[in-house]
């Protein structure tokens, strides 16, 4: 077993839609009675604020500061959004809340070409998705993730270099009791080796029974079952914007994580949509709808990216945005192609994606085909022909086919090889 832990340090404040404003953010928490701040933006810190500080004096030191509380359950919403893009790489995954999952890689090393270029496309992919992240490869989960949470981010071989690595772990990274771990620092134990060596019929009797059978699994010594991530049937994920939008441009640089997590759903399927819901939250319970509606079943995050662009370029909000969501609910099967040594194919001498951004640009109904009909009267001998799947998959295996692209205001453009 090969188990990746990735932990998400800053998961309460990456949760979040990324602002391209860099306004100065902080979240904060409750501690006892009083709340203090628990993470802040590199903008905030910049300016002098840090964890521990009351948001009331964090507020002092900028006008501009946004503090707002932490929510549970928006990260979890992001920790399970974070899973079913994982799909595209395992189907072992498995939540470890709050902050952290688990990856059982065994079985896709192969697939991959080996360790470190799977390692290094799964942390490229969760640095694109905006997530700071610590993780670790080890051969038991317990193991990845304690040494995740503590900051080593190492590849451990096996159970033995495991037990040599978690020796150094300080005791307070275990999941232990405050007086439990106060218990263990009276008696001069600094760090998991010093635990070890300890007889474990005491451990048992100061800790209990359960922290005894966390240590078991730890190191291999019994299994360690994981509930395994059951993903969802259709893709519906929404994301809280840090402030309210009020700008097109502002709603697609939010909308880029859903896009790219929808490309890690749609991956792990071997699939592509056609039809992308989006739903912008104004606040006070209003909602507004619009859909992207392409020609052919597509997964490209670059494409989906530039063809949303397009039609945002062409929508009014009528209310700022407060939260915006996707909703995808029909997939269609959509293989990987290998690589060739030549040009894309194209279809009539323009791609798919150009005559797709026309479409989303100018409508729905814009561009259409022409069709031979035989018929002796030239003014019968042709028909318009809907520009969609069935059309780009005869025309990939006949001689090329003119378009005619037209206009709302009733031009007509020959798109002819």
């Amino acid at each position: 077993m090969r188990w990746l832990a990735i932990h998400f340090p800053f998961l309460a404040l990456e949760s979040l839609a990324a602002d391209a404003s860099e306004q100065p953010l902080a979240i904060a928490e409750m501690r006892g009675s009083r709340q203090r701040i628990l993470m802040c933006n590199k903008s905030a810190a910049g300016l002098g604020i840090a964890a521990g500080m009351r948001p009331g004096a964090a507020r002092a030191l900028s006008s501009r500061l946004c503090v707002l509380p932490r929510d549970e359950r928006r990260e979890l919403a992001a920790l399970t959004a974070v899973a079913d893009w994982s799909g595209c790489f395992t189907s072992q995954v498995s939540l470890d809340p709050p902050w952290g999952i688990l990856l059982e890689l065994a079985g896709s090393l192969r697939l991959f070409g080996g360790v470190d270029p799977l390692l290094s496309k799964i942390g490229s992919g969760l640095k694109e998705l905006g997530y700071s992240t610590q993780a670790c490869l080890a051969p038991t989960p317990a193991g990845a993730m304690l040494l995740a949470r503590a900051g080593g981010e190492r590849l451990v071989p096996d159970r033995r270099m495991l037990r040599q690595v978690l020796a150094g772990v300080s005791l307070q990274w275990l999941p232990l009791e405050r007086a439990g771990r106060e218990a263990l620092q009276s008696m001069g134990l600094e760090t998991l080796g010093d635990l070890l060596q300890l007889p474990e019929a005491g451990l048992e009797r100061r800790l209990g029974p359960e922290f005894i059978t966390y240590l078991e699994r730890l190191l291999g010594r019994s299994p360690d079952p994981r509930p395994q991530f059951q993903p969802p049937e259709l893709f519906q994920h929404r994301l809280e914007l840090p402030a309210e939008v009020g700008s097109t441009s502002a709603l697609l640089f939010a909308a880029r994580r859903l896009i790219l997590e929808l490309a890690g759903f749609l991956g792990a399927r071997q699939a592509g949509t056609q039809c992308l819901e989006w739903i912008l939250f104004h606040g006070n319970g209003r909602e507004s709808r619009f859909q992207l509606r392409l020609m052919l079943p597509e997964r490209e995050p670059g494409h989906l990216q530039e063809l949303l662009r397009e039609r945002l370029e062409r929508l009014a909000l009528p209310a700022p945005v407060r939260e915006i969501g996707l909703l995808v609910a029909e997939v269609e099967p959509l293989p990987g192609h290998p690589l060739t040594l030549f040009e894309p194919p194209r279809v009539s001498g323009v791609t798919p994606l150009l005559l797709q951004r026309l479409q989303v640009r100018l409508g729905e109904d814009s561009l259409s085909a022409i069709q031979q009909v035989a018929d002796h009267r030239p003014e019968h001998a042709w028909c318009k022909k809907e520009v969609g799947v069935d059309f780009f998959r005869a025309t990939e295996k006949s001689t090329p086919t003119p378009f005619l692209l037209s206009a709302p205001c009733g031009y007509c453009l020959n798109l002819s090889p």
